[in-house]
C-alpha cells in the first residue's frame, strides 16, 4: 500500500514510547520527530539521559522526502539486529522526518539473533501503533512582486491556485510570499506571470 503522493509524506509531530518485553529484557522505543541529524544526535544524548543504566541504544532515522536519508545504528549487538530491523519498522510504516532509538535493558537470558530481530523491529512497531501519524506537504515559497492596481488579481490567483500566503510586504511596490505544493509551482508561477505587470521569483 502506498501513502505517498508526489507532495505529501507520513510523518509525526509529538514522541511516541513503545514498551516490549522478552525474557527479562525490555526494550523501551523512543519515536521522535527529527528535521536533521543535529536534531536527532541531540534527542539520542537526551535519551541518554532519561535512561543511564540501559545496555544499548540503537536506532534508526528516515530523513528527508525529497532524497532520502536512512541510516541504522546496532551499538554493540549483533550486526543487522538492531538498526536494521528498526529501520524496516520505519520503513514499513512510510514515515519520514522521523527516528525510533530503542533502548535496552539486558534481562540476563540472551535471545539470540531471531529474538533480537523481533524484539528490536517489535519494540519499534509498538511505538508507531501508539503515534498519531500526520501527513505533511512538500512546499516551495514564490515572491511576487506587483503594484497596488495589480493587488486584487494577486489576491483572487492566490485564492484561485490554492497558494498560501505568508508574507505580505507593502512599500513602494507590494511584495508577497506564496506558499505552494511543490509539484504546483510551475503551474501557479505562470498563472501568475499571465499578468505581464507582476514579477515573481522562485525562492
Amino acid at each position: 500500500m502506498k501513502f505517498m503522493s508526489t507532495d505529501k509524506f507520513r510523518t509525526i509531530k509529538e514522541p511516541a514510547l513503545g514498551v516490549l518485553k522478552d525474557k527479562g529484557s525490555k526494550f523501551n522505543a523512543y519515536l521522535l520527530p527529527v528535521k536533521s541529524e543535529e536534531s536527532f544526535r541531540a534527542q539520542l544524548d537526551f535519551v541518554k539521559t532519561q535512561e543511564p543504566n540501559a545496555r544499548h541504544y540503537c536506532w534508526a532515522l528516515r530523513l528527508d522526502p525529497e532524497n532520502l536519508i536512512e541510516k541504522s545504528n546496532d551499538d554493540g549487538e549483533p550486526s543487522n539486529t538492531a538498526g536494521a530491523p528498526i529501520l524496516r519498522s520505519l520503513m514499513s510504516a512510510e514515515l519520514i522526518n522521523v527516528a525510533c532509538v530503542v533502548v535496552r535493558y539486558f534481562g540476563g537470558t540472551k535471545l539470540g539473533v531471531p529474538g533480537l530481530i523481533a524484539a528490536y523491529g517489535g519494540s519499534a512497531k509498538e511505538a508507531i501503533e501508539n503515534a498519531q501519524i500526520c501527513e505533511e506537504t512538500i512546499t516551495r515559497d514564490l515572491e511576487v512582486t506587483f503594484g497596488y492596481a495589480e493587488l486584487s488579481y494577486v489576491e483572487r490567483t492566490a485564492r484561485e491556485t490554492g497558494a498560501e500566503i505568508i508574507t505580505r510586504i507593502q512599500e513602494q511596490d507590494l511584495l508577497y510570499v506564496l506558499r505552494v505544493e511543490k509539484s504546483k509551482l510551475k503551474e501557479t508561477r505562470d498563472h501568475f506571470e499571465k499578468n505581464h505587470r507582476l514579477r515573481t521569483r522562485a525562492l
